[in-house]
């Protein structure tokens, strides 16, 4: 488990120094081609501490820079591609198509794809609750399958 403050204290106002888990994954995230997500879905979008994983991490001059007289800011992060794979309890069908797919969204266009990630997949698995030791063995063989692309 990593270990850091989740909380941006000060937004982008003062620097707040990196934790040693947190310059690890933005060593790890430089040297990555293709990066995997794996988390639950938690009242409907990521876990807090994913959040601020990504809030501490994804900041300006490593993920993006913002440039005087340019309203879109420049992006770091080119060349890479991610995969999101969550757990839900929700139907995924429902997810996608009843609330719109928020989680998706939300890293694709708003943080991956504004750090330049090229393309973004996603793979949904659930419900979990209640779900069958070999439901449970076909979603770990469809993950397995994912890791040998």
């Amino acid at each position: 488990m990593m270990d850091f403050d989740i909380n941006l204290v000060s937004g982008y106002e003062a620097v707040q120094p990196l934790e040693p888990d947190l310059q690890h994954f933005q060593s790890s995230l430089l040297w990555a081609d293709h990066v995997v997500f794996i988390f639950p879905l938690w009242s409907g979008g990521m876990p807090a501490k994913l959040k601020g994983l990504i809030d501490r991490t994804f900041l300006p001059n490593f993920a993006f820079k913002f440039e005087a007289k340019n309203l879109t800011p420049q992006r770091l992060l080119k060349g890479r591609t991610a995969e999101l794979i969550v757990t839900m309890d929700s139907p995924p069908f429902y997810y996608r198509w009843i609330y719109g797919d928020p989680i998706y969204k939300q890293m694709k266009r708003t943080i991956l794809g504004f750090s330049s990630f090229e393309k973004v997949s996603k793979t949904y698995i659930g419900p979990i609750i209640n779900a069958t030791e070999d439901k449970k063995s076909k979603w770990n063989q469809r993950v397995a399958q994912l890791a040998k692309k």
